[in-house]
């Protein structure tokens, strides 16, 4: 792909909007990095989906250091639960590297799980909005240090698997997974849980890039522009996000996944 000015404006545009959207949601950007690729781009799904694991390492680091300064996650619960992440990631790596999965598969998995990440955002976003008002006092009462997960945790183990095998396997991050299992099962308040996710991300991501350079086709320069972008989104979207409202946003987000999963089925 030859990479004109407009090209490369438009690729770090991109990446912009996809990293704000993506750290305000928590769910770590890979179903925009990949949309982007295959549908705009026309990027063969393999490359796209290890190009987009790469991304995703610099777009969650931003957004990981942010949340650290403002104290809505910590180093030592990202570490726990991402341990569990990255031996989902293993497990896909083992289990790939023997069986070959189709690009046409590939694409069709990937769409049908846009499509469930959005009905299920859709889902739980009208559900949380019911109970605001009852979670306000709680929330701001919190504590990262004394909140009690552990009664929850075992519960919690398969989820996080579960992310970081389809963080690994489409290049998506995880984020759709984790988050959503650290607000409802470990009861983490929605803005400490898209924290949290976007740390275990970047850990995720850490191991994932690692593997993909050695074993993928990352597309670096791509990568690389697109990174520029998301950096600068993740950074932007973890400081608006403490107090933007998320019911609006959740819903356009699960709309654009879904108009995403459509078009890619097609």
């Amino acid at each position: 792909m030859e990479l004109s000015f407009y090209l490369v404006s438009l690729l770090i545009l991109l990446g912009l909007l996809s990293g704000i959207v993506s750290v305000i949601a928590g769910i770590g950007g890979g179903v925009f990095f990949v949309s982007i690729m295959t549908l705009l781009f026309l990027f063969p799904i393999n490359i796209a989906v290890d190009t987009s694991t790469f991304i995703i390492l610099f777009s969650s680091l931003a957004g990981f250091i942010t949340y650290l300064r403002q104290k809505r996650t910590n180093l030592r619960l990202s570490l726990l639960f991402a341990a569990f992440s990255i031996m989902g990631s293993i497990l896909a790596s083992i289990l790939f590297s023997f069986v070959h999965v189709d690009s046409i598969v590939l694409k069709m998995i990937f769409a049908g799980t846009l499509l469930i990440a959005g009905i299920n955002m859709i889902y739980k976003t009208l559900k949380a909005n019911k109970r605001t008002k009852n979670q306000t006092e709680e929330v701001s009462n919190f504590s990262l240090e004394t909140h009690d997960y552990r009664s929850n945790f075992k519960k919690s183990i398969p989820y996080f698997i579960l992310a970081g095998f389809a963080a690994n396997f489409l290049g998506i991050g995880g984020g759709i997974i984790n988050s959503p299992s650290l607000n409802i099962v470990l009861h983490f308040p929605i803005h400490n849980s898209t924290a949290i996710s976007t740390s275990i991300v970047f850990f995720t991501a850490v191991y994932n890039t690692i593997i993909k350079s050695i074993t993928g086709q990352i597309d670096i320069v791509v990568g690389i522009i697109i990174s520029i972008g998301s950096i600068l989104g993740s950074i932007i979207g973890a400081k608006i996000s403490k107090k933007m409202p998320k019911f609006y946003l959740k819903l356009f987000v699960a709309t654009v996944l879904i108009s995403l999963a459509i078009t890619m089925f097609f």
